[in-house]
């Protein structure tokens, strides 16, 4: 069994275990999950990572069994493989959901009902997730994103606040939507490419599912496309190019996961009613799911599209930076800003994808490892005011700075690393977004330009928020007893305290990440302009 293999299946195997093991002592559940968690990090750190060689660019650790053959007569055959791969983007990516889910496993202690289940589903998450960066086979791929979809909803219907029924039903609807016609086009997809070996070696077309046939062979020649296929460069859909067609379907069904303005609204009702375990892995890895898609599959299959309408994905960014940043000046329940803070920097992801370069491709990679961090850190933050009182009131806390010293000092490195500080780890992601941009192929200059912007408008509600909640003399006028406003425990620490050390440490080295990511990222989008070149010359 390969090591990415392992990464999917020991947290498949917690959770048999979490449905077995007696729930008369939740402790034991609780801390396998824990055990669980840990230990997929550890195979991480100590059997993939030293296995990867950054500098190669191409996909490492590859693992490709052959799966499902389907023989389809006259037409040929489609063949489905168990392909797994990692790159630079997936490698970071899988490297943020193994830092966060044992934080999320911690997190979850203060669930007290149907604990078997919680944490069956819990892990059934993390194998969903991590199967998600590491598949290179489209079918694989969907499987992957669909069971990602049934335990977040649970998650949330279950286990969240008042009006979780609502909220779980808005996500599943809105991730619903965009899946249902990633199913089409992915069918689609795959007979209008085959597999060159196995159609020599069989002596019949073999179709296949598989991203590194789609993407074509890295010069711009779509070498293994089907003549006159759906998806072909001449292939039309109702009067409409298919490719394009399928490009901007596939685009608003990740732009639902970013999200971005406008189908974002789902978020914030999903992270206001979420218990706060979910809400970390929500805004920590699972919104990334919708960036990695859009480069992998909408840049990666449909490269001139992207190409070509980079203004328009460039504008959607920026208004998803601004709308949401200004939104989120306006609440008054804490959780809820960070929730539309989270939709406002996942906007530099966008933009930085947009800028169709090497430096704005690695600065939104890097940004959604950095928003994955420190969201985890805000999200935990207003998790332990809550746990405490019940309470996500801004104006109902005053000179907490005073009651919790420690607690205040973990929320300074969050809020000053969500705005940008300079030396914490967003500020460099978010500088390589912009001088991507506007390096990048867009023409309107301004609308990068803008995007600085939402950066100021993130230090106006984070400093305006801390300055209400954190200054003066103390006070509390919720409804719980000052009594329970404690400072960090044990647990919290454990929690909190690895993710600032990230932050301060990927702010001051950021070549850490970078370096492992550079040479795919790079290469990739070398890839992506060349096909789109090649695709879009008379």
């Amino acid at each position: 069994m390969g090591m990415l293999t392992i990464l999917i299946v020991l947290p498949l195997v917690g959770m048999l275990l979490a449905l077995v093991l007696p729930g008369k002592n939740p402790a034991v559940i609780r801390w396998m999950t824990v055990g669980v968690t840990v230990a997929q990090l550890a195979v991480f750190l100590a059997g993939v990572l030293p296995g990867y060689q950054a500098e190669a660019g191409a996909f490492r650790l590859v693992e490709q069994v052959q799966w499902i053959r389907l023989d389809l007569g006259d037409l040929g055959l489609l063949n489905i493989e168990y392909h797994l791969g990692m790159d630079g983007m997936s490698l970071v990516l899988t490297l943020l959901s193994v830092i966060i889910f044992p934080i999320a496993a911690l997190s979850s202690f203060t669930i007290k009902k149907r604990i078997k289940a919680y944490f069956a589903l819990f892990l059934l998450l993390d194998a969903s997730i991590i199967g998600v960066f590491l598949a290179l086979d489209f079918f694989l791929f969907y499987i992957f994103y669909e069971f990602m979809l049934l335990p977040m909803f649970f998650l949330i219907g279950l286990w969240g606040g008042a009006r979780r029924e609502y909220a779980a039903l808005k996500f599943f609807l809105y991730t619903l939507f965009g899946s249902v016609f990633m199913l089409l086009i992915m069918v689609g997809l795959a007979f209008s490419f085959t597999d060159p070996v196995l159609t020599e070696s069989l002596g019949r077309p073999v179709f296949t599912f598989d991203f590194l046939h789609m993407m074509g062979d890295g010069a711009g020649n779509l070498t293994n496309m089907v003549p006159d296929s759906l998806f072909s460069v001449t292939g039309e859909l109702w009067g409409i190019g298919a490719r394009d067609l399928a490009f901007w379907v596939l685009f608003i069904g990740f732009a639902i996961k970013v999200p971005s303005v406008p189908v974002h609204t789902w978020l914030p009702d999903a992270h206001v009613e979420a218990p706060t375990p979910i809400s970390v892995i929500l805004a920590g890895i699972l919104l990334k799911v919708g960036g990695y898609g859009i480069i992998r599959i909408c840049y990666g299959i449909f490269p001139e599209t992207g190409f070509a309408n980079a203004n328009i994905v460039a504008i959607i960014g920026v208004v998803s930076i601004l709308y949401a940043a200004l939104v989120a000046m306006a609440q008054k329940d804490l959780k809820s800003l960070i929730a539309y803070s989270s939709v406002s920097h996942m906007g530099f992801v966008l933009l930085g994808i947009a800028g169709l370069n090497a430096t704005g491709m690695n600065g939104a990679v890097f940004q959604m490892f950095n928003h994955g961090i420190v969201s985890a850190a805000l999200f935990l933050i207003v998790g332990v005011l809550y746990d405490r009182t019940h309470d996500r009131q801004i104006a109902n806390f005053r000179g907490l700075w005073h009651r919790a010293p420690r607690y205040t000092v973990v929320v300074i490195i969050a809020f000053f690393s969500s705005l940008g500080l300079p030396g914490l780890n967003s500020f460099v992601s978010e500088m390589l977004v912009l001088f991507g941009s506007f390096n990048g192929e867009m023409v309107m200059k301004i609308v990068p330009g803008l995007a600085v912007l939402g950066i100021l408008f993130g230090a106006v509600y984070y400093l305006r928020t801390f300055r209400k909640m954190f200054f003066g003399e103390f006070a509390y006028s919720g409804k719980e007893s000052i009594e329970k406003l404690t400072d960090l425990n044990g647990r919290e620490y454990l929690m909190l305290v690895p993710l600032c050390i990230l932050i301060v440490l990927f702010g001051i080295l950021p070549g850490l990440i970078l370096d492992l990511q550079d040479s795919s990222v790079s290469e990739l989008t070398t890839q992506i302009v060349t096909t789109a070149n090649y695709l879009m010359a008379p």
